[in-house]
């Protein structure tokens, strides 16, 4: 009898903390991915990192959805599986179209089970490096960007135009800059000899080497790699000063440039950090950060403040 009775009064406490534990919000945990050269991942929940993980490059410009499935799936750690979040956040090269944009949240929804917002390589800079101040952003590496940011958004971007067209300031237009000094014989002749034995090739038949390739902006990728054990040679110093003011002047000067703060990732900005502001300081601009090679860090602290998006 007693029983029965203990056993009521402990039904009706239930029923009344139902409604509480419905409404009751369970935090989620969030999913940041940013890919350059290479693809870099954080879960956060809260107010901390859980855990990270570097794996190879996804890219939307040559990987089908299934590639990219597979690439995250087979090189991503187990653990990062067994986790429910609330959102996933993509930031990457190659996500300036909807239909590349498309292909990258088709391939993160299949794995994570989770609303994905996929944006570009220029936002996690801006959001990276300036965080809630306005200013310019940029991206210097295998290929270059640079947007105008207000804060929260990208509100202006000169196009990069590609290797062919443009990307100025990048590595692959580096290479492109130094291999067209050694066809017309005006690279030192010490450098031209030494990259002739690194690369195998020779004088006469550069030309048609490179024309022939499938995918020669990864050779003069290549290229620039080798050019940075040089990069104290007067000449290359003079090469990539002028690869950086083409930058500059195609670029940036298109910008309300002189009253605002201007931040860059990339390898190329890491590695050549002093001629870069040697060439800002030429054009009265304020560079703030050129030594981050990703934005991750600060990408990562921006969600940890921005619970909201």
């Amino acid at each position: 009898m007693y029983f029965l009775h203990f056993l009521r009064f402990i039904v009706e406490i239930w029923k009344k903390t139902l409604p509480l534990q419905k409404n009751k919000v369970v935090p989620l945990m969030r999913l940041i991915v940013e890919t350059g050269s290479f693809t870099e991942w954080a879960i956060i929940d809260k107010d901390k990192v859980i855990a990270t993980a570097n794996t190879e490059m996804v890219n939307p410009f040559s990987q089908s959805r299934r590639e990219i499935s597979r690439l995250i799936r087979l090189t991503l750690p187990e653990n990062f599986f067994h986790k429910k979040y609330e959102k996933v956040f993509y930031y990457g090269s190659g996500c300036s179209t909807e239909q590349r944009k498309k292909k990258v949240e088709a391939s993160l929804i299949t794995q994570f089970k989770a609303h994905v917002t996929v944006e570009s390589t220029l936002l996690a800079t801006a959001r990276g490096l300036l965080q809630d101040k306005a200013g310019i952003a940029c991206v210097l590496g295998n290929r270059s960007g640079s947007c105008h940011y207000d804060g929260s958004k990208i509100t202006a971007q000169v196009l990069s135009g590609g290797y062919l067209l443009g990307d100025e300031g990048s590595s692959i237009v580096l290479g492109r800059m130094f291999l067209a000094d050694v066809v017309k014989n005006m690279a030192p002749s010490e450098l031209s000899v030494d990259f002739y034995q690194h690369f195998r090739v020779s004088a006469n038949s550069l030309q048609d080497f490179v024309y022939e390739m499938k995918e020669p902006d990864l050779f003069l990728a290549e290229v620039s790699i080798y050019l940075k054990e040089h990069k104290e040679h007067p000449y290359m110093r003079s090469l990539v000063g002028r690869n950086f003011k083409e930058f500059f002047e195609r670029c940036i000067l298109q910008y309300d440039y002189k009253n605002l703060p201007i931040c860059a990732v990339g390898h190329m900005a890491q590695d050549f950090k002093g001629l870069l502001e040697e060439v800002a300081m030429i054009y009265g601009a304020r560079l703030v950060k050129s030594t981050e090679l990703t934005p991750m860090k600060g990408l990562v602290k921006y969600h940890l403040k921005h619970a909201e998006l």
